[in-house]
């Protein structure tokens, strides 16, 4: 696993990096959106996205999106997840070859929420992005080196489910062996030694 650049892992690659831009706070109207939200919000940041000034909304059980001048709520459609893609991927890495909306979360994109666009691009790293519907970001970029790493590492911590516990008892069992087979070795060559030394 060392051997793979641990940013091309992560598909970090197929990303530019964004050009700076500015938000007018002034034409935010931060109680026109709250009205329009019936639970507590635990967090809130105002950003720019694809053009405009946008406010991201974070509750309990909920990412929400709302446009910062009209308080309307965003969803995300096919047409903005292919603009989030001409902006955010590279030249070369942006031709898209099937885009779907998921309702259930696949298993190389474990740990995010539903739902997802998940988008196929032509060439050879068979990669997949996947972008929030709720939030219009990007979550988790997928190619052929990340099922590699993904699968050595599974093998490596012994998480054949959710490849993410290295605190179970099959990896302490197999620890454990490991210890004891080092050891009874160490005794062996003692005694192996010892026979060799009484011969002379």
């Amino acid at each position: 696993m060392s051997f793979m650049p641990i940013n091309e892992v992560r598909g970090d690659h197929l990303l530019q990096t964004p050009a700076a831009s500015s938000v007018d706070l002034s034409q935010i109207d931060l109680k026109r959106i709250a009205a329009e939200i019936n639970e507590p919000v635990l967090s809130a940041k105002i950003k720019p996205w694809l053009k405009q000034t946008v406010v991201a909304i974070k509750t309990q059980h909920n990412n929400l999106l709302f446009d910062a001048q009209s308080a309307q709520p965003i969803t995300i459609d096919a047409q903005q997840v292919s603009d989030i893609l001409s902006t955010q991927l590279k030249p070369g890495h942006q031709t898209v070859s099937k885009m779907q909306l998921l309702e259930t979360v696949p298993n190389e994109a474990r740990g995010r929420n539903a739902p997802l666009w998940q988008v196929q691009l032509e060439g050879s790293e068979n990669a997949r992005i996947y972008i929030s519907a709720q939030t219009g970001e990007i979550v988790a970029k997928r190619t052929d080196r990340w099922r590699l790493f993904d699968f050595m590492w599974m093998l490596h911590i012994m998480d054949y489910d959710d490849r993410e516990n290295f605190n179970h008892p099959l990896l302490y069992l197999t620890a454990l062996s490991a210890l004891v087979f080092t050891l009874t070795g160490f005794v062996l060559l003692f005694f192996s030694l010892r026979r060799k030394r009484k011969q002379l």
